[in-house]
């Protein structure tokens, strides 16, 4: 009788997301309500690291580009417009972060594929690729985005394993899932000493471990789009009950 294989990857992307979230709002609690305790904020350090990691699992299986693109960067506007009213400064908050994470994946990926196709389209994409780059880190020196320019690349670094077309062989399932992981523990080391915050950011390598434990399946439920409401929604809440405690 053949026995049952156990996989310790027990984690579906819905899962880790829903993990996220709550990271996440243990984070803004503990930023706006209890500054005083470390956990709250430990906590929230694992929030980016997993956001990140499927922002390139969700261009990996999109079936409309220009609709994820467009999902997540119009929704950073609107948070980052509410921003202006109510606080006078601009964030460059976390989802304007990740649609540029995006259409530099997107770029990548039509940069290796172009490879198979003419030379001449793929030196031209290196070209686009190497000055979208540059364009990214000045706007990040300059201007700024949340988690900087490190923040941006981390989710490009992990997509860059299944950018290779699989009939070159230039890397098996198993090697691409354990390249992702490593170059995006690679932007995220990168990511905590640009930001000068080793005391507080460092924690957000505990995340690494969980996502050791993915098991590369969406999950029953398809929650795309509260994951991507959940951000705006959270933070006004927040807001609303920090506006009542003032007047109370």
């Amino acid at each position: 009788m053949m026995r049952k294989s156990f996989s310790i990857k027990i984690f579906s992307a819905t899962s880790l997301k829903i993990l996220a979230c709550a990271f996440m709002l243990c984070d803004h609690i503990g930023f706006m309500f209890f500054k005083d305790v470390l956990l709250l904020r430990v906590l929230g350090r694992l929030a980016f690291p997993l956001f990140a990691f499927f922002i390139a699992e969700g261009c990996r299986y999109t079936k409309n580009k220009t609709r994820r693109f467009l999902s997540v960067f119009i929704l950073g506007v609107i948070c980052e417009l509410f921003y202006l009213v109510f606080t006078h400064t601009y964030y460059g908050n976390i989802l304007l972060t990740f649609s540029v994470s995006i259409l530099l994946i997107y770029l990548f990926d039509a940069l290796i594929k172009s490879y198979y196709k003419s030379k001449w389209q793929f030196v031209l994409l290196i070209f686009t690729f190497a000055l979208s780059t540059f364009a990214v880190y000045f706007y990040c020196s300059n201007i700024g985005l949340d988690y900087g320019f490190f923040g941006v690349i981390s989710p490009v670094l992990a997509y860059v394993p299944y950018a290779f077309e699989s009939k070159e062989k230039l890397l098996n399932v198993f090697d691409k899932t354990n390249a992702s992981l490593l170059l995006f523990a690679v932007g995220l080391f990168l990511t905590i000493f640009s930001k000068n915050a080793l005391d507080s950011q460092a924690w957000c390598l505990c995340a690494l471990p969980l996502l050791a434990l993915y098991n590369g399946r969406r999950g029953r439920f398809n929650l795309k789009y509260a994951f991507y409401l959940f951000y705006p929604l959270h933070l006004a809440l927040l807001q609303l009950i920090q506006f009542l405690i003032d007047i109370f």
